[in-house]
């Protein structure tokens, strides 16, 4: 028994899941006897009218533990169902069987010898299952972050230049997963994104410049001409004769008794600037100053007419003085 428990210990070997061992390691918890011992103690009592009690506290101690260590070796059989097996196998025995109840006697006796100085030897295997399980989950931990820090390089890849920035310090991080020159590379591509964004900056801030520029040109075009329309020389208007222009005369906004504000028309000046055109559609005229300033005679009849400013939209009703 101690020799076979002293090589669990020794060569123990544990592989991920169920924590599978070597030959010999196996060899050696198969050995154990305590959960049979275990199960043949409560049998005893039960079917063999033994003179004391043969299971005990300390018995089926040992027996929990070895049960624990099939469940880890194999992982498909509960430690409480590997129990179970064994006490319902032993009790089916000796309940029909009553002359086996002395070997068993001995059986679990000798085992029982064994319980003190077997504890060292649990315990060592017991740690030994609880170093493996370490290490599988710290492999784990290793795999899962691999992952994450390989996940965090592939949305870096796609990444803008603002996004693969907040990622830099997460990637160096990942250094030992990624490849110490990892982060260089991710320094030379935020280079070249931050190139590229400044040559896009450039070329927008050189469009509205450019467009400034052109809408400044086409302002001071616009301002010369008018100005160059203002020196020209007062024209003599080339319009039709007055008998023609039905809006000549004079005007009031009230009752045509030419109280208040009068309004004179005719084909020459207005307000004291010279006119250069006058056109008629229908009963409607538009009148263009010298200036560049035009305005329009709307529903023109002998007695009324609407003066109307094409440049700020006001309208007036006017009256013919009588």
């Amino acid at each position: 028994m101690k020799k076979f428990i002293t090589a669990a210990i020794i060569c123990a070997a544990f592989s991920s899941a169920a924590y599978a061992v070597d030959d010999k390691t196996r060899d050696a918890i198969q050995a154990l006897k305590f959960t049979k011992a275990n199960a043949y103690a409560k049998a005893i009592d039960l079917y063999c009218f033994a003179d004391h009690p043969f299971a005990t506290q300390s018995l089926a101690n040992a027996a929990t533990q070895e049960a624990q260590f099939r469940q880890e070796m194999n992982g498909n059989e509960q430690a409480t169902d590997i129990i179970a097996d064994a006490d319902r196998s032993a009790a089916e025995h000796l309940k029909v069987d009553q002359s086996a109840c002395a070997p068993a006697a001995t059986f679990v006796d000798g085992v029982v010898a064994t319980i003190e100085d077997s504890k060292q030897h649990m315990a060592a295997i017991k740690q030994t299952f609880a170093d493996a399980k370490a290490a599988e989950e710290k492999a784990a931990q290793a795999e899962k972050r691999s992952a994450t820090c390989r996940d965090l390089q592939a949305s870096a890849d796609a990444a803008g230049l603002e996004d693969l920035v907040s990622k830099r310090m997460a990637l160096l991080d990942c250094a030992d997963v990624l490849g110490v020159d990892n982060i260089a590379k991710v320094d030379a591509r935020i280079e070249e994104l931050r190139a590229d964004q400044k040559s896009a900056d450039d070329a927008k801030q050189k469009q509205a410049a450019d467009a400034k520029a052109a809408a400044a040109a086409a302002d001071a075009k616009r301002a010369a001409e008018v100005a160059a329309n203002m020196a020209k020389p007062a024209i003599k208007p080339a319009v039709k004769p007055a008998a023609e222009m039905t809006f000549v005369g004079r005007w009031d906004q009230i009752d045509g008794s030419c109280r208040g504000r009068l309004w004179d028309f005719n084909t020459r000046t207005y307000d004291g600037t010279p006119i250069r055109n006058v056109e008629r559609n229908g009963n409607n005229y538009r009148v263009e100053l010298s200036d560049g300033y035009a305005f329009e005679l709307r529903d023109v009849t002998k007695r009324t007419l609407t003066w109307y400013s094409l440049e700020s939209g006001d309208s007036f009703s006017l009256k013919r003085c009588r």
